[in-house]
């Protein structure tokens, strides 16, 4: 149990500091379903190894919501496409690499009052996962 959790610890600093490969599935969701979700969003996740912020940008790409993620731990940008609704929640889905290993992750914001949400970033269907905060720019 220990290992897996230094592998799944390892994996999702590496979802940071490696480009990832982003899942192929596009987003189902559209622009007007995504609603007050549109915007910047700062995310803050509590990690082993501290917090960390990333900036998320979900906006309108041809109708259809699309996700850019940045880290000052991750050397680019980390294009998201799948992109759906579980009930108010606004779920994202991608697939990373690591050193020849792919691994699944998914952020799930919930809505927690005016531009604020929860944040769950779950790596390997629910094998490490971390919590945090979402904040919209203004």
């Amino acid at each position: 149990m220990m290992m897996q959790r230094r592998v799944a610890r390892t994996l999702v600093l590496a979802a940071f500091v490696l480009t990832p490969v982003f899942a192929a599935a596009q987003s189902a969701l559209t622009a007007a379903d995504a609603g007050s979700f549109l915007g910047t969003w700062t995310l803050t996740l509590d990690s082993p190894q501290g917090a960390f912020e990333q900036t998320l940008v979900l906006k309108d790409a041809g109708g259809k919501v699309v996700g850019e993620m940045t880290s000052p731990l991750q050397p680019g940008t980390q294009t998201v496409e799948d992109i759906s609704k579980s009930g108010n929640d606004l779920v994202l889905k991608f697939e990373g690499d690591f050193q020849g290993m792919a691994f699944a992750a998914a952020i799930t914001m919930t809505p927690d009052g005016p531009d604020k949400a929860n944040v769950s970033f779950d790596v390997m269907n629910g094998q490490f996962v971390m919590q945090g905060t979402g904040v919209k720019k203004p």
